[in-house]
């Protein structure tokens, strides 16, 4: 459980970041990644209205009608008197065929709101697509649908009172709050069983900062980034928070922003468990100790953040792929030459306490044993557990070419597979 720097739960936080990200997704169009941001929400608020009336709407514009209905059916039952939520609820239903569900919520809609314009269609079109067209017709005029009306009068004329056979594909939902845009029936032929295209029923309503150019104030809680997380180094959407409480080694490429009172110190070298007058990195790259109470926010741009705990164990890592660590642990620098030039430089951490690797893409383990070497590409590698020896060696089998770390021994290899794209292979 998220917790906030003053010891109190931050679960609401975390809920009204989930919930502000999935609103501006939804207005974006973006349902796949609104779903995933509303049920990330749902589990840590189960019964929040908002949640479930966007959560619905993700769902319905994923074309997931039956999972729209389970949401906004959870609604209701939290909402039982609210109309908006029988009506989209009602016209879940109606989209997924279950056309007496849909009318029984949308008959409930209309007796808390008798006025309800959309429920009248709503309720037109699910008596309509179950045979009903004369009920259809009353519902289609109380709405004030001139054209269904006509349309439900050909009908009944025709003596048409079976259920139309399964409608044709349909266009794309209109996107939320556009006005509907139905399509005509086909004029049935007499003495014929009339082919009867169904209308397609405009999007739900929308909650207004998903329908329309957003306030200022709604556009900043969409955008509001998190109070610091309790973990010390946070991915998310694209945002890496580095919480400091205490001191952090950390670098700073990519940080645009300091929260809180921190202060920023250039990190040495250290070997053989002395500091040297070495820098650790150079530039941006430089590792720095962040000290004091706040946060470090960096964009991740296009980088792989992956953060690890280490429990008591040690671990080999270039110094390329090692972003940051806690102060818990201890560090010590070191090399490995070769005589072609070539040097890989390391990052030794052992104890317990969190760190943060850097890559190109996702890092992976191979297993390495005194049979079976691990050779790879230095970009590729992130580093080792266990007791393996590294040696770089040449790619060619007289020691020529492109030089590649070989490790031989027992443990774990950390390999970043995308750095290799485009290099040369081992």
């Amino acid at each position: 459980m998220a917790r906030r720097a003053d010891g109190g739960d931050g679960v609401d936080d975390e809920l009204a970041f989930h919930l502000a990200r999935g609103t501006e997704l939804l207005a974006q169009g973006d349902a796949d990644r609104a779903r995933a941001a509303l049920e990330r929400a749902l589990d840590l608020g189960p019964k929040d209205a908002k949640v479930l009336a966007l959560l619905g709407q993700a769902c319905y514009r994923q074309g997931q009608f039956d999972d729209a209905a389970i949401a906004w059916q959870r609604l209701v039952d939290e909402n039982p008197v609210e109309p908006a939520a029988r009506v989209n609820l009602g016209l879940a239903f109606l989209k997924a065929k279950h056309h007496e569900e849909a009318r029984r919520q949308l008959e409930i809609a209309l007796d808390l709101n008798p006025d309800h314009r959309k429920a009248m269609g709503y309720l037109g079109l699910a008596l309509l697509e179950s045979g009903d067209p004369a009920g259809a017709r009353e519902w289609f005029r109380k709405a004030g649908s001139d054209h269904m009306v006509a349309r439900c009068d050909e009908l009944v004329a025709s003596g048409w009172t079976v259920p139309p056979p399964p409608a044709p594909p349909e266009a794309p939902t209109p996107a939320a709050g556009e006005p509907p845009a139905p399509e005509p029936y086909v004029t049935p032929v007499p003495g014929s069983v009339p082919v009867l295209r169904v209308v397609p029923p405009p999007a739900p309503e929308a909650e207004p900062s998903a329908a329309a150019v957003p306030t200022l104030a709604a556009w900043g809680d969409a955008r509001l980034v998190p109070a610091a997380p309790a973990a010390p180094f946070t991915v998310r959407d694209g945002l890496l928070t580095v919480t400091v409480r205490g001191t952090v080694r950390v670098r700073l490429d990519g940080l645009f922003a300091v929260r809180g009172e921190v202060t920023l110190g250039g990190e040495l070298m250290r070997f053989r468990g002395r500091a040297t007058e070495r820098p650790f990195g150079e530039g941006a790259t430089r590792m720095h100790r962040a000290s004091g109470e706040g946060a470090l926010l960096y964009a991740a741009s296009g980088r792989r953040f992956t953060a690890l705990e280490l429990d008591g164990e040690a671990v080999y890592l270039r110094e390329e792929a090692v972003f940051g660590f806690e102060d818990g642990l201890a560090f010590e620098n070191g090399r490995v030459p070769s005589t072609s030039g070539a040097e890989l430089s390391l990052v030794h951490l052992r104890g317990r306490g969190g760190m943060l690797l850097v890559t190109a893409g996702a890092p992976l383990a191979l297993e390495a044993s005194t049979s079976a070497a691990v050779r790879l590409p230095l970009a590729a590698l992130v580093g080792w557990t266990g007791a393996l020896t590294p040696r770089l060696v040449g790619l060619a089998e007289d020691g020529a070419g492109t030089a590649v770390v070989e490790l031989s021994g027992e443990g774990r290899v950390l390999a970043d597979p995308d750095a290799a794209v485009g290099g040369s292979a081992p």
